[in-house]
């Protein structure tokens, strides 16, 4: 199923489909260069596209449009917004053709006429001479007429409907279909594939590579699975990657089938975990059949949960598509749903035949999805070891920017160090290692169950509960003042929050009761002591009602 790869994005639609905005966003979430390619030919003219076609008409236009192409196809990975008119001729057609990848932006003409009116008053200029292709007395027909004679732009590798009002769902969705065929090139070691392997009870691999979405099937196949696979996503994931994921299984010659539960962590309920139960029992799924769980953290604690119990426990497949999930929680075997009175009440141990990590699917998410992730990375190196914290810290400009290498060995160092732990501790003993993962959760999973879970995302909620760890740990006298600096300048550097919006102490109180930590009615937390090193302390009411009043206060100054 692996495509070639892609250095250039062309897209291409009618005038107002948003060429130029959607082709900036993208560029911008690919880490590519953005060419405008009205622009290169206004440069190269010196002069307007109006006065290009006033003066020598649309066939001089389009010579001057061939060879702004042929300048963008001597740059690598960029994302080029074409004029509307582009592939009239052959010529550029085929330069598109062989040059790069071909999306079209399909609007409504009517649509596309209210967006061009709205950017011609804004720039106070006249719709013709912002768009010459428009000229005369009824633009939205002349739109309509320019649609129906341009075949070719239903030509492209990807039609894209464009009548939504923002470009996020529409970048999502061209990143999808790049991802999703493994085109999205690589840099050096982020093509690099690092299996690590977990040694549980039930040893499994951990698979990171860049465009390994792509090998999911004959990853199933080394597996030994039968012949029909289940798969369990939501619905964020399922519009971007389903169809992708369906044929690569195809084309191993295995038949999927996929259950759909709607997005976020108020999914992750007994209710939900029933129906998926249902679900398998309506297709007779047996106990030898695989199940994929595809997406977030919420549908790999979810789906697992319903593997580990289905049948008494059937094949599980994690494949991640946050960085929250590859970096943290699809390795190690927790599954599990929520109970109103907490978070992960019920659930079990359960480790998976193989996780396989693609980081090129996390271009696909908007920024504070993909941010949210960092939280987990930064708790492994806080609290279990400083020579990743220190590599975090010397990579955060590169990571933003999604280089695949950089990446790719960010998840793949995170994931090493927790499957250590794991193998050490598989099953969270009371005092052992595992239980330092847990730094940062404590008042997290509070600020989530006390929001409703629809205020914060999980790693800011984590990344919240690692400051006010640490807060709390000056305060007993165990957490040096350095280690807090740092911290909180590595997460604030990742865009995450450190401060607490607010809520009343006494409501997180009650709801850090029921953390997992607690032995005897005893609050126990998971307090670093350097970079790099932690323990799981019992630390008296007083003191975290105190430092939770100042923690709070500190928000509001």
């Amino acid at each position: 199923m692996k495509s070639e790869t892609v250095e250039r994005v062309f897209l291409i639609g009618l005038p107002g489909a948003g060429k130029t905005t959607t082709s900036r966003a993208l560029a911008e979430r690919l880490g590519w260069s953005f060419l405008d390619l009205d622009e290169v030919i206004a440069a190269r003219a010196g002069r307007s596209i109006a006065a290009i076609f006033a003066a020598d008409g649309e066939t001089r236009f389009r010579e001057f449009e061939g060879m702004a192409l042929a300048e963008a196809c001597e740059r690598t990975r960029v994302v080029v917004a074409t004029g509307g008119g582009v592939g009239e001729t052959p010529a550029n057609l085929a330069t598109m053709r062989n040059g790069g990848y071909m999306v079209c932006l399909d609007v409504a003409p009517a649509v596309a006429f209210d967006r061009l009116s709205a950017e011609a008053e804004e720039r106070d200029e006249t719709l013709a001479s912002l768009r010459p292709l428009l000229e005369g007395a009824d633009p939205i027909a002349r739109l309509t007429e320019l649609r129906a004679r341009r075949p070719w732009y239903y030509d492209a590798n990807l039609i894209v409907d464009a009548n939504r009002p923002t470009p996020d769902d529409l970048v999502g969705e061209i990143v999808a279909s790049l991802a999703g065929t493994g085109a999205l090139p690589a840099d050096g070691a982020g093509s690099v594939v690092r299996a690590i392997r977990a040694a549980t009870d039930t040893a499994y691999e951990a698979v990171v590579g860049w465009g390994e979405f792509v090998k999911v099937g004959e990853r199933m196949r080394a597996l030994g699975a039968s012949r029909r696979i289940h798969i369990v996503t939501d619905a964020h994931v399922a519009p971007l990657f389903q169809r992708a994921l369906e044929q690569t299984l195809a084309q191993a010659e295995f038949a999927a089938e996929t259950f759909v539960v709607p997005a976020g962590e108020t999914s992750k309920t007994l209710e939900h975990w029933r129906a998926i139960l249902d679900w398998l029992v309506g297709c007779h799924a047996e106990r030898g059949e695989f199940l994929i769980a595809f997406g977030g953290g919420v549908i790999g604690d979810l789906a697992g949960f319903a593997a580990a119990t289905y049948l008494r426990g059937v094949p599980l497949v994690h494949v991640p598509t946050s960085l929250l999930a590859q970096v943290d929680a699809s390795i190690g075997g927790k599954v599990g749903v929520d109970l109103p009175q907490g978070k992960n009440l019920i659930g079990a141990f359960y480790p998976p035949r193989l996780v396989l990590s693609d980081p090129a699917l996390l271009l696909t998410l908007a920024p504070r999805g993909f941010t949210e992730g960092w939280a987990e990375a930064v708790k492994v190196g806080v609290a279990l070891d400083a020579a990743y914290f220190t590599f975090l810290e010397s990579r955060v400009d590169a990571l933003l920017r999604k280089e695949p290498a950089q990446l790719s060995e960010a998840i793949a160092r995170a994931v090493a160090i927790k499957a250590a732990v794991v193998e050490r501790d598989e099953r969270e003993s009371v005092s052992g290692a595992r239980l330092l993962l847990n730094y940062g959760h404590t008042l997290g999973h509070a600020i989530e169950q006390v929001t409703g879970y629809r205020e914060w995302l999980h790693g800011e909620a984590v990344a919240i509960g690692m400051a006010f760890a640490a807060q709390l740990g000056q305060r007993i006298g165990v957490t040096p003042d350095d280690v807090c600096e740092r911290q909180e300048a590595l997460l604030t550097r990742f865009g995450l929050p450190i401060r607490l919006s607010a809520i009343a102490p006494e409501a997180l109180l009650a709801a850090m009761a029921h953390d997992k930590k607690a032995r005897g009615g005893q609050s126990r937390w998971v307090i670093p002591t350097a970079v790099g090193a932690s323990s799981v302390i019992a630390v008296a009411d007083d003191d975290v009602r105190a430092t939770l009043l100042e923690f709070s206060a500190a928000e509001q100054v």
